[in-house]
Order: C-alpha cells, then sequence, then structure tokens
C-alpha cells in the first residue's frame, strides 16, 4: 500500500482539534456562575448566590420556613433546614400565629443553586433526627396519626413508610442507624430501640425505669451526637452504649437542673433550684457517670457554639477549665465571669459565665455590662484579644477559619484568634424588602467559603466571588 505523504501528521492534526472542540464544548456547558457581589460589602464576603422565598415555593401567602427536627404538628420550632450535602431539606408551612401549622410541606432545595427539587406533603410528624440516614430524612408521627415512623428519600422526595404499634415519643439518628424511644412514660415503662428505617430494632432494645409526664416531653431528651447516648426524662439522666444498648450510668437531676452534652461522651449538668432559678454549681460526668470535676460557683456558660478540636481541648466550669479526660483543672481565667449590675442576689446569680462559644483552640466571651468581647486560647486561658462593642448577635457558626454572627441587622464574620471583623453584610444591601430577612435565623457553613441561611420568609445561599 502506498504511503500517503503527511497522513500521520493530518490524522494527529485532526485528533487534536477534535479534543480542542469537545474541551470548548465542556467549558461552553458549563452554568454561568451566578453569584452576585452584595453591595458594599468587603472583598472577602462572600456573594448571594440564590434566593428562595417560602410563599412563592409553597403557594401561601403567609407561608415561612420552619426547621424539620421540630415536626410539624405544633409551630414550635425557629425557621431552619437540615444540610444533607447536595441537599438542603426543609418545612414550610402557613404560619397563622395559631399554635398549629396548616398545610406543611417537605421541600427539597439543590443547595448549589436554590433549585427546588421536591415537595412532599409533611402532615402530623412529631420530630425528625438531624442525620440522613442512608440518603432519607427520618421522622416520626404525632399520637393522633397512625403510628409510623417515616423516610423522605433526600434525592426525591419519596416518602418510605414503617408502620409500628409503639407508642413513639422521641427519635435521634447517626449516619447509619436509627434510635427510637417509645412506651408510657408516666407509668416509668420506657423502651428505647436501635435499628433502620425497615427494622425499627434490629440492633437492639432496651428498657429504662425512667418516667415523667407527658407535658413535661423535651423535644432533645434522647442525644445520640457526642459519642454516647443520653436519655433525659423528668429529674432523671441516663447514659447508654450507642453500640450494644447497654445502660451505663444514671443520675437524679435536683430541682431545675439542667443537662448539656459535649464531646466526648461528656455531660455538664447545671444545678439550679426552680423557685428562684438560682444555680447553686456545676459539674463535669463522664462516660460512666462519675463526677470528674465540680464547683459550686453560680456562673454557668451557655454555649451557642460548642466545637473543640478534640478532647485535649479543657471543658469549662466557671472561672476554670479541666481536663476533658481527667477532670484535672488546667487553668484559671477571671474573663470568664462577670457581675451582673441589676441584679437582686434573693431572686437570681450575682453573676454569670461570659462564654458563648468553643471553636476549635478558642474561646469567644461576652461581657454585656463591659460591652466587651473577648477571645482566650483555650490550651492555656491566654487572653488572645478584647473588643470593645455595642453590637451583640447570635454567634450561628464556624467554618475552621472565621465565626459568622447574626442580629437583626445583618451577618458578619470575625477571627476567633484575632477579633478582627473580615466582613459585614447588612440584610438590607441583600434583599431591600425589610420584612424578607428579618426574624430568628439559622445559619451553616459548608466547606470551601460556602454558607446557607434561613429566615422564616427567606432562604439564602452565599459562596465566594469568583475572581
Amino acid at each position: 500500500m502506498a504511503r500517503i505523504p503527511g497522513l500521520r501528521g493530518l490524522i494527529i492534526a485532526a485528533a487534536a482539534a477534535v479534543i480542542t472542540s469537545a474541551g470548548a464544548v465542556v467549558v461552553l456547558m458549563q452554568p454561568a456562575d451566578s453569584t452576585k457581589k452584595i453591595t458594599g460589602t468587603a472583598a472577602a464576603a462572600p456573594g448571594l448566590a440564590w434566593s428562595v422565598d417560602a410563599a412563592a415555593t409553597h403557594g401561601g401567602a403567609k407561608a415561612e420556613f420552619r426547621d424539620p427536627t421540630g415536626g410539624t404538628e405544633y409551630d414550635m420550632s425557629s425557621p431552619g433546614f437540615l444540610d444533607a450535602g447536595d441537599t438542603l431539606v426543609t418545612v414550610i408551612a402557613t404560619s397563622n400565629g395559631g399554635m398549629h401549622l396548616q398545610d406543611p410541606k417537605m421541600v427539597g432545595i439543590d443547595a448549589a443553586t436554590g433549585t427546588v427539587r421536591w415537595q412532599t406533603p409533611a402532615a402530623d410528624l412529631a420530630g425528625c433526627g438531624r442525620t440522613p440516614v442512608d440518603g432519607r430524612l427520618i421522622c416520626f408521627t404525632t399520637p393522633s396519626a397512625q403510628a409510623a415512623v417515616i423516610g423522605y428519600d433526600i434525592a426525591s422526595g419519596k416518602v418510605t413508610r414503617t408502620p409500628t404499634d409503639w407508642n413513639v415519643f422521641a427519635l435521634a439518628t447517626t449516619a447509619d442507624r436509627v434510635y427510637v424511644a417509645e412506651g408510657d412514660v408516666e407509668s416509668d415503662d420506657v423502651r428505647v430501640h436501635s435499628g433502620t428505617l425497615a427494622d425499627l430494632d434490629a440492633n437492639w432494645s432496651r428498657p429504662f425505669a425512667m418516667g415523667t409526664t407527658w407535658d413535661d416531653i423535651d423535644p432533645d431528651l434522647l442525644d445520640v451526637s457526642h459519642g454516647q447516648g443520653l436519655l433525659t426524662l423528668g429529674g432523671q439522666v441516663a447514659g447508654f452504649d450507642l453500640g450494644t444498648g447497654e445502660p451505663t450510668w444514671t443520675s437524679n437531676l435536683s430541682g431545675c437542673s439542667r443537662t448539656a452534652a459535649t464531646s466526648t461522651a461528656l455531660v455538664v449538668r447545671t444545678d439550679s433550684d426552680c423557685a428562684a432559678h438560682h444555680i447553686t454549681g456545676s459539674t463535669v460526668l463522664d462516660r460512666t457517670g462519675q463526677v470528674i470535676a465540680s464547683s459550686n460557683n453560680e456562673a454557668a456558660h451557655y454555649l451557642s457554639l460548642d466545637q473543640p478540636t478534640d478532647d485535649t481541648i479543657p471543658v469549662l466550669l466557671a472561672d476554670g477549665a479541666h481536663d476533658r479526660r481527667t477532670g484535672n483543672l488546667v487553668w484559671t481565667s477571671p474573663d470568664l465571669i462577670t457581675k451582673l449590675s441589676n441584679t437582686n442576689s434573693d431572686n437570681g446569680n450575682a453573676t454569670i459565665g461570659t462564654a458563648t462559644a468553643i471553636v476549635g483552640d478558642a474561646a469567644i466571651l461576652r461581657d454585656s455590662d463591659a460591652h466587651t468581647m473577648t477571645g482566650l486560647d483555650m490550651r492555656t486561658g491566654r487572653r488572645l484579644w478584647q473588643i470593645q462593642t455595642q453590637r451583640w448577635g447570635t454567634i450561628n457558626a464556624w467554618d475552621g477559619q472565621v465565626v459568622i454572627q447574626s442580629d437583626s441587622t445583618g451577618l458578619w464574620a470575625i477571627d476567633p484568634k484575632s477579633g478582627t471583623t473580615t466582613w459585614d453584610i447588612p440584610f438590607r444591601a441583600v434583599n431591600k424588602n425589610p420584612d424578607a430577612l428579618t426574624g430568628a435565623g439559622q445559619l451553616t457553613a459548608h466547606h470551601n467559603g460556602r454558607y446557607t441561611y434561613a429566615t422564616p420568609h427567606t432562604l439564602i445561599g452565599l459562596r465566594p466571588i469568583k475572581r
């Protein structure tokens, strides 16, 4: 066969042209980044990627967003959503100012674009787990509905029902397990089960001789998110092994005492009387129920974020920091306590704790009387910074770099190591409608500088602006 001069070169050139054209097609097919810079914000501030209106999505003029974990029977929960990666799951329902939600719908929203992927009727839900299980949001029905545990497929909204004869009053989830508490709390006849949506007690079932009145049922009475199971009913709290259900310890709560779980498998118990709500002290219990640290100081800390780096970061009691493993006192700081200027000591506490967040190896403190915000090194107790401020907000999230706060006017981010404000986003710059971003909100920090913020009327996505 005669060899055609230059044929190989022509073939290579043609192939290169095809590859180049294919590459160009791929570029053209990628969606354009629609993120818009928010007027007047710093270069470091994220832009507005998308916005979803509750009323327009639902079709009801008074429809609002609600956190799915609070259920859909009563209008008891704040606005919010479940972060399921590529999809955000929220409830949209009509709120008429009464106790009940009307026409609730479970809604799946694309986390990247704000596109509504699906809507599914979601009436008669008593509550939902905070963590998806096998690609589903797991919920349970109210006593007035046909008893069932329900799974909402994150991708499609498809509903899977598991009927049950149990009187379920609490549900919690991890990435691969469903935990259900059921029984008659007024007869101290309670059981906790671990399993799957299809088989609710596939792993184990354990009885707990604990109870309370139905009126005192707390939405967070079953906790599985800090390395051990925790069941709190009335004046008792019990720890149990998540893998086997084996009860590990019980403790009595006196008066109006309360407990808060923290990593790793620790419980902070704050003791107070019911008459004056006066705090008498705090203790730290380990995973066996043993007291490893205690304080009789009346100052207690209420953390909106509790995200220590690991168990080498101490836990705070009054003005001291205690080793999470041994309970030993590591350091003290006067910054952790402040005196109240307008408190009658006969009716309440004269001092309070100032810590409002632990993020990594830093603590953020607020002193409302002195109008200061302070950062402490959690490993040493050394003061990192202190600023004077008249602006107080809710600390919503930490993305590993900055802490994001919110108030009625907007969102802003500070560096927890320096106290420097890195960006500030006024709500009116996002939406000129004064009612669009009002009310309590929920903010979640995702990876790569992306955030989602929900208010009753509007859900927005924020992400870095490509430069």
